[in-house]
């Protein structure tokens, strides 16, 4: 059986996964930023097993800053994304964020290119799985890769799954007790196909035998699955209806109180809904 372990993040509430059998390991995101980041090498380090890929489930930086401490901390270790769209994801959200300031902290972590030649290589470091699955050398189940979904919470989503554990890693179609990234890139139309896909996970065989694995939160049963779509359908419902960013602001969290990112998630999300008039 594939242990599958959550590592908890600080900033934006974000989680990596470590997968491993008895000698090996993948990890599976690489949190918000490099001082966190360190701390999971180290946490990779102290298992003693080897560190046999770093897999990023979608191009937001909450996933994927962590990378270029990894890549110096584990310098041979591929690092994989599932499909073309999601490795230019990276570079694009990348070079949105230096744009408007949102990198001066990761400087590391900007787009290499002539005029800085010190920034991550995305384009050379990542690379894209060549079969549906990733695997781990002493374990039989495979760890299957979907990333055929219409556009949800990122443009492109990837999710895994280990159907003989019923494990479900959704990465952030799944968030618990954190309020949810709906800012831009995530229209209301984007907000509707992300409920049909929950749906869809709803309706599947033995759902309700299955653990689900959350991009943001604590992992547990399909009620998980059932509460990311009443806070999706509240979200719409609220933002619709509210004239104000305040005013949707204090329903949301009267409506989902002590969820966390509150004041940066939810923010930019209802600023992003709601546009207020003179």
């Amino acid at each position: 059986m594939i242990n599958i372990e959550r590592y908890e993040g600080t900033e934006a509430n974000v989680n990596s996964y470590i997968l491993s059998d008895d000698e090996n390991t993948i990890v599976v995101d690489a949190l918000r930023n490099s001082t966190e980041a360190e701390s999971l090498a180290d946490h990779i380090e102290t298992k003693g097993k080897k560190l046999n890929c770093i897999f990023i489930t979608h191009g937001h930086a909450d996933h994927y800053m962590g990378l270029g401490v990894l890549h110096r901390r584990f310098p041979n270790v591929p690092i994989k994304v599932a499909t073309s769209a999601i490795k230019e994801d990276l570079i694009g959200f990348s070079q949105w964020m230096e744009s408007v300031g949102w990198l001066e902290g990761e400087p590391l972590m900007k787009v290499k290119t002539t005029e800085n030649p010190e920034g991550f290589d995305y384009a050379n470091l990542v690379s894209v799985i060549d079969e549906p699955f990733l695997t781990l050398p002493l374990e039989a189940n495979r760890i299957h890769v979907h990333a055929d979904y219409p556009g949800n919470e990122c443009g492109h989503m990837t999710t895994l799954t280990i159907p003989e554990q019923k494990a479900f890693l959704a990465s952030d179609l799944l968030y618990d007790k954190v309020h949810a990234w709906c800012g831009p890139g995530t229209d209301r139309q984007e907000i509707h196909q992300w409920i049909d896909i929950l749906n869809e996970i709803l309706e599947m065989e033995d759902a309700d035998k299955w653990t689900f694995y959350s991009g943001h939160g604590q992992s547990g049963d399909q009620t998980l699955v059932t509460n990311m779509k009443g806070y999706l359908e509240q979200f719409l419902k609220i933002t619709e209806s509210e004239k104000t960013q305040q005013a949707a602001m204090d329903k949301l969290t009267a409506a989902f109180p002590g969820f966390a990112q509150d004041d940066f998630l939810l923010v930019h999300s209802v600023n992003y809904h709601v546009k207020e008039t003179a």
